[in-house]
């Protein structure tokens, strides 16, 4: 008995052979889909590995063009800008505003005059105008009278005219 190909044993045999082809090409190692966990994983062993290539050369591995400082793994720029976000926390380009403001107001609260652990940039919603810098307290206060003369007057009037009514809380 002879074999006769037929189509249907032609097709068997091209799916084999593609399949062969698929294997020892595309197979070679087993794919791995790219989850965002797996993404993130490449993006910063990408960051790690460029910021290594910098420090190498002696360059900041931050702002990735200067020189670093003596001694240093980043240039002097990019250190005292540093001590900025430590100090002002992450202001973006506003940093160096805030320390000229802190200078100018010698580290005080524009309205208590108590030293600012973490000053508050104020300024006017409607104009957009920068005011200074505020504490915490006084800043929400102000967000509390939603930086309405007419509120602050009126509670300024309200705490000089009602000295009280006769009734005293406990104190804790």
């Amino acid at each position: 008995m002879s074999f006769i190909p037929s189509v249907n044993t032609f097709m068997h045999f091209c799916k084999l052979a593609q399949n062969a082809i698929v294997d020892n090409i595309f197979m070679s190692e087993p794919m791995v889909s790219w989850t965002p966990e797996r993404r993130k994983e490449y993006q910063r062993a990408y960051v790690r590995n460029r910021k290594l290539g910098f420090k190498n050369k002696g360059i900041c591995p931050n702002c990735e063009r200067n020189p670093s400082a003596q001694g240093k793994v980043c240039c002097q720029q990019c250190l005292e800008d540093k001590k900025l976000t430590a100090k002002f926390g992450t202001a973006g380009p506003y940093r160096q505003l805030y320390a000229e403001l802190f200078e100018r107001q010698q580290g005080l609260c524009g309205i208590c005059k108590k030293p600012m652990a973490r000053p508050l940039l104020d300024h006017n919603h409607e104009t957009m105008e920068v005011r200074g810098l505020l504490c915490s307290k006084c800043n929400v206060g102000l967000g509390q009278f939603q930086d309405s003369e007419e509120l602050i007057l009126a509670a300024l009037e309200y705490i000089k005219n009602n000295a009280g009514i006769g009734i005293s809380l406990k104190k804790r």
